[in-house]
C-alpha cells in the first residue's frame, strides 16, 4: 500500500495502478565540484569543447540542425533527438527516420518489445531550473503547453548526429565507442529566436536562457542483460559569463501506452506511480530502486484475453546513480521529487496531489499543470512525493494532503492523461565552465498486468490496493537492476582508488547439505543446510562509470599435442570453475565447448564438441499466480538423487508441466536440462555415444582465504582426420548457466585461447624421437593447384606471386634455414620462428622470393637447417 508522509517525501510501498509494458530506468549523475582525479580527467575532456561553444551564446539567424535518430540494436526500438527530447510524438505529429536504413519511416516512440508496434511514450525531456541574478529562469526540452522546445543543435554541419558502434562490421565502427549502437548530439539553450522558443505563457515573456550547452550521448546493446533499456549520458555546462545557483534537474515524462493499431481510450487511461524499494535476490533484503513509472490501468485485452496488441507492461526513471562524493566511497544520496498530473482543457481535470502547504495559482485554472519557469521550478524543488494515481480518490489529508476532489478523485483513478516530472537538487552552483554530468536509462519490462480480468475483477477507487496487489513489478524491477549495474558496477574499484562501492552484509555464496535417511517416524528425508564461504554483496558501485555487463567464466587454459592428421587438447577448470561471477558472486560455471577454424575470425569457428555439468533446471508451480517459474539455480543430478532418491526418481521422467513430479509438501516441479547434459557419454538416437571431450580426472589448488584446497576437472579433446598442410586454429571456451533474474548463459570468447596448430609432429615429439625436418610440396610445380589444397592464400582473400609457399615443419623452436643454388649463392636466409613466415613453433615457411626480393627460377636448390639438434642438409625441386 501506499502509505503518504508530510515533509520531505513519501513512504511509498506504491500500491498504485496498471502499468503499461515497460520500464523507464533514469540514471542520473551530478558532478559540479570535481575533486578527484577521474573527475578531475573528465572535466578536462571538456574544457576545450566549451571555448567554442560560448560562442553559441547569442541569437542566430541560421537555421538549426535538428535530426532524430532511433535505437534498433535492442530489444528497445527509442528515437533521440538533437534539440532535448526524447519519443517521437507517437501516433500525433511523429517523427520519420532521417537516416539509415529505416529512413522516410515512421520513427519509434518506445517501442517495447522491439517490433512489436506497442508503445509505451509520446514524448518525454530534460528539465533544467535555476536562479541567475535573482530571476528564476527553467530551459525544457518540452512542455505541456505545447510543442514548445527551448534547446537547439547548431546550424549545418556542426549541429548533425554521430553514430558509432563496437561492432566491426559496422559502417560507423569506433574503437572509440561503448556500445553496439551510439549516439551523440549537441545542444544549447541559447537561441532567443521567435521563430523556434515560445513566451513565458506565466510572466508574458520571452524566453530567458540559462547560458547551458548539452552533450548527450546514447547507448544500446543487444546482450541478453541490456537489450532492455537505453542509456543517455549527458554533460550540462554553464557557457555564460554568470552563475548558475540553486540548480534542479528533471524528467518530464508523458509516456502514453497503447499499440500503433488500436484505438479506444489509448493515451486516456494511463497511471503513475512511485516505487522505492523491491525484494532483493538475497533473501530478507529489499533493494532500493526509486522508480516513477506510467502504465496502462487494465492492459487493454481484447474480448476478455490479452493479445499481441496489449500494452501489459510498464515504463519508469530511475536515479541509479546520484553525484560523486567529495570525500568518502561511492555515490551520494539525491534528493528527489516526484510530482505527477492530468492534463485536460477542462480545467477541473488539470490536476494533481498538492501538500496542504504547496497551494498556488499554476496559470492554468487547475491544480496540475505548472505553467512558466517560476512554477515549473516550482514543482522542480517542492520536495514532494505524490501518492500513485491509483490512490487518488482516498483521503490522505490526515498526512499533510489537500483531500481529493470528490467530482473527479474516481475518474482520475480508473486511468486518465498522465504525466510525471521526476526531479532532484539543489545541485552545486555552476560557475562558468563549471559541468554537470547525468546519464539516464529508459528500460523496459513486462508482464506487469498478469490477468486480463484483473481490472474489471478488483478496481476499487476506495480500496485500490486490491488491484495494486494483482501487479507484478519483478522484470521491471530486474530491467532497473540492470541499468543500474551495467553503468556502475558494484564491488568494482574502476579508477582504482581503493573504493570499491558500497555494501551491505556478507553473502554466503556456498552451501552444504545434509541429507537426514527416512526413519519410522518420518517417510521422507529431511535436508538441513549449512552456509559456509561467506562474502561480501555490493549493492553499488564506487561512483565511476563502467558501462559494461557481467563476465562468462574465463577460458581455460590450452595445451595442444600434435600427431600426423591429429591434435590433443587438454586443459584443467582451474581458471574457469573456480571464478566467482562479479555480479551475482556465485560460482556459475557450467560446462566447456570446443572449436576449430582453419582461419582465426569469429566467423570460421566450428563447434565440434562439448562437456557440461549434469544437472537441470527445476521449475515450480505457484498456485497463487497460476504460474510456472524457476526458482533456483541448476540443481545437479546427484543433489537431486539425494533431495528425492536414486531409486525411485529421474528427472527425465518429469520434462513437463503436463506430467510433473510432486513431492511431499504437494509442491509440483518439472525438470529440464540445464545445457546439453553431455558428459563423458551421452544418449543420441537410443544410443550410448563416447564425447569427444573426456573427463580424464582430478586436480586442486589452495584456497588461501577458505584455508582448503578446492577441486577441479582435467580434461582432453582428440581432434582427427586434419590435413598436415593445413593450419588450424583451436579453441576451448567456457559458458555459465546464466542469472535466474534476468540473464541467459554466457560463454567466453572462442579467441581468448585460440591457438594456431598444424596437425604434424610438434617440436617435443620431433626432439624426442630425432625427427628429420619434412619439406613439402617438394617438388613444387608452378602450375599445381595448391592453392585449392589449401597449401597457399588459405583465407581466400586473394592469390598473389607472394602467396607461394614451401612449407617446413618437425622444426625445433629455434632454427635457421638457408636455401642456396647448385653454385653455393645463398637464395634465402630465414631465421625461426620468422614473424612473418612462421605460425607455430614448429612450422616455418619460404614463399619462393629471394633476398633480393625476386621470384625464384625453376631449378634444383639446396636446403640446410641448422639448430640444437644439428644440421640437416636436403634438395628442392621447383618446376615450372
Amino acid at each position: 500500500m501506499y502509505i503518504p508522509v508530510t515533509g520531505w517525501g513519501t513512504i511509498t510501498f506504491s500500491k498504485s495502478a496498471k502499468v503499461c509494458r515497460l520500464t523507464i530506468v533514469l540514471s542520473l549523475i551530478f558532478i559540479a565540484s570535481v575533486t578527484s582525479p577521474a573527475q578531475a580527467r573528465w572535466r578536462d575532456d571538456i574544457n576545450a569543447s566549451l571555448q567554442k561553444s560560448m560562442a553559441l551564446y547569442k541569437p542566430t539567424g541560421e537555421i538549426p540542425n535538428t535530426e532524430n535518430r532511433s535505437h534498433r540494436v535492442g530489444n528497445v526500438w527509442m528515437t533521440i533527438t538533437n534539440w532535448g527530447i526524447f519519443g517521437s510524438q507517437f501516433r500525433a505529429s511523429q517523427l520519420v527516420e532521417t537516416e539509415g536504413p529505416y529512413a522516410g519511416q515512421p520513427a519509434p516512440s518506445f517501442e517495447y518489445p522491439a517490433n512489436t508496434g506497442l508503445n509505451y511514450l509520446f514524448w518525454g525531456g530534460l528539465w533544467i531550473g535555476a536562479v541567475v541574478e535573482q530571476d528564476t529562469l527553467v530551459s525544457t526540452g518540452v512542455v505541456d503547453e505545447g510543442a514548445i522546445h527551448e534547446f537547439y543543435p547548431d546550424a549545418g554541419v556542426e549541429g548533425e548526429i554521430i553514430e558509432r558502434s563496437t561492432r566491426p562490421n559496422s559502417p560507423y565502427y569506433s574503437p572509440e565507442a561503448i556500445s553496439e549502437q551510439e549516439y551523440i548530439a549537441v545542444y544549447t539553450d541559447t537561441l532567443t529566436d521567435r521563430a523556434y522558443v515560445a513566451t513565458d505563457q506565466f510572466l508574458q515573456r520571452p524566453h530567458k536562457p540559462l547560458g547551458l550547452r548539452i552533450k548527450q550521448t546514447s547507448y544500446s546493446w543487444a546482450y541478453d542483460y541490456a537489450q532492455d533499456f537505453v542509456l543517455i549520458d549527458y554533460v550540462i555546462s554553464n557557457i555564460s559569463d554568470k552563475t548558475i545557483e540553486k540548480p534542479y534537474m528533471g524528467l518530464f515524462v508523458d509516456a502514453d501506452c497503447w499499440h500503433k493499431n488500436t484505438g479506444g481510450e489509448g493515451a486516456s487511461d494511463d497511471y503513475s506511480g512511485y516505487l522505492r524499494t523491491v525484494p532483493s535476490p538475497y533473501p530478507g533484503l529489499l533493494d532500493t530502486i526509486n522508480i516513477a513509472w506510467t502504465s496502462d490501468n487494465d492492459g487493454d485485452p481484447s474480448s476478455g484475453a490479452f493479445d499481441l496488441r496489449s500494452p501489459t507492461g510498464i515504463a519508469g526513471t530511475r536515479v541509479v546513480r546520484g553525484p560523486a562524493q567529495s570525500e568518502g566511497c561511492g555515490p551520494a544520496p539525491l534528493n528527489y521529487s516526484f510530482n505527477w498530473w492530468t492534463q485536460s482543457a477542462d480545467s477541473r481535470f488539470d490536476w494533481g496531489p498538492r501538500l496542504q502547504t504547496s497551494v498556488r495559482d499554476f496559470g492554468t485554472g487547475g491544480e496540475g499543470t505548472p505553467r512558466g519557469d517560476l512554477n515549473k521550478y516550482y514543482i522542480m524543488s517542492n520536495g514532494e512525493f505524490d501518492y500513485d494515481q491509483l490512490f487518488s480518490a482516498v483521503d490522505f489529508s490526515a498526512q499533510g494532503w489537500r483531500p481529493p476532489k470528490k467530482d473527479i478523485a474516481g475518474n482520475i483513478a480508473d486511468g486518465t492523461d498522465t504525466r510525471y516530472l521526476f526531479s532532484f537538487g539543489p545541485l552545486a552552483d555552476l560557475r562558468p565552465g563549471d559541468s554537470t554530468y547525468v546519464t539516464l536509462a529508459y528500460v523496459g519490462g513486462e508482464n506487469f498486468h498478469v490477468e486480463p480480468d484483473d481490472f474489471e475483477r478488483f478496481f476499487d477507487p476506495q480500496a485500490p490496493w486490491k488491484l495494486y496487489e494483482k501487479f507484478d513489478f519483478s522484470d521491471f524491477a530486474t530491467n532497473a537492476q540492470w541499468a543500474a549495474w551495467v553503468f556502475d558496477n558494484p564491488g568494482v574499484d574502476t579508477d582504482g582508488d581503493g573504493c570499491r562501492g558500497l555494501y551491505s552484509f556478507s553473502f554466503c555464496r556456498d552451501t552444504t547439505m545434509t541429507i537426514i535417511p527416512p526413519s519410522p517416524q518420518n517417510q521422507f528425508p529431511d535436508t538441513v543446510y549449512e552456509f559456509d564461504n561467506c562474502d561480501t554483496v555490493w549493492y553499488a558501485g564506487d561512483g565511476v562509470p563502467d558501462f559494461k555487463g557481467p563476465p562468462p567464466p574465463p577460458s581455460p587454459r590450452l595445451e595442444v599435442s600434435t600427431e600426423p592428421t591429429k591434435l590433443t587438447v587438454s586443459w584443467t577448470g582451474e581458471y574457469s570453475e573456480m571464478a566467482v561471477d562479479d555480479f551475482t558472486f556465485k560460482r556459475d560455471f557450467e560446462g566447456y565447448r570446443v572449436y576449430i577454424a582453419e582461419s582465426n575470425a569469429l566467423v570460421s569457428y566450428s563447434l565440434i564438441a562439448s562437456w557440461d555439468v549434469i544437472d537441470y533446471k527445476r521449475f515450480y508451480y505457484n498456485p497463487s499466480t497460476r504460474r510456472w517459474k524457476q526458482t533456483v539455480d541448476p540443481i545437479r543430478l546427484e543433489t537431486l538423487y539425494d533431495m528425492y532418491g536414486q531409486d525411485y526418481f529421474d528427472p527425465r521422467d518429469y520434462d513437463s508441466p503436463f506430467s510433473p513430479f510432486v513431492d511431499q509438501h504437494d509442491s509440483a516441479f518439472y525438470f529440464l536440462p540445464q545445457d546439453w547434459n553431455r558428459g563423458n557419454e551421452f544418449i543420441e538416437n537410443n544410443r550410448i555415444v563416447k564425447n569427444k571431450v573426456q573427463y580424464v580426472g582430478t586436480d586442486s589448488v589452495y584456497n588461501e582465504e577458505s584455508g582448503q584446497w578446492e577441486l577441479f576437472g582435467k580434461y582432453e579433446c582428440v581432434i582427427e582426420n586434419l590435413l598436415m598442410s593445413q593450419p588450424y586454429y583451436v579453441a576451448v571456451t567456457a559458458f555459465d548457466f546464466g542469472n535466474l533474474e534476468k540473464l541467459d548463459p554466457l560463454e567466453s570468447s572462442m579467441l581468448g585461447n585460440a591457438t594456431p596448430i598444424y596437425a604434424t609432429y610438434s617440436p617435443d615429439i620431433a626432439d624426442e624421437k630425432n625427427m628429420r625436418v619434412a619439406v613439402y610440396p617438394n617438388p613444387y610445380i608452378i602450375s599445381d593447384n595448391y592453392r585449392g589444397r589449401q597449401y597457399e592464400d588459405r583465407e581466400q582473400t586473394g592469390w598473389s606471386e607472394r602467396d607461394r609457399r614451401i612449407h617446413f615443419t618437425n622444426l625445433p623452436e629455434k632454427a635457421t634455414i638457408r636455401i642456396f643454388t647448385l653454385d653455393g649463392d645463398l637464395v634465402r636466409q630465414i631465421d625461426h620462428p620468422d614473424s612473418w613466415l612462421s605460425d607455430t613453433p614448429w612450422h616455418t615457411s619460404w614463399d619462393l622470393i629471394t633476398r633480393n626480393t625476386q621470384a625464384v627460377v625453376s631449378g634444383i636448390y639446396l636446403y640446410s637447417v641448422e639448430s640444437e639438434r644439428g644440421t640437416q642438409i636436403g634438395k628442392i625441386v621447383i618446376i615450372r
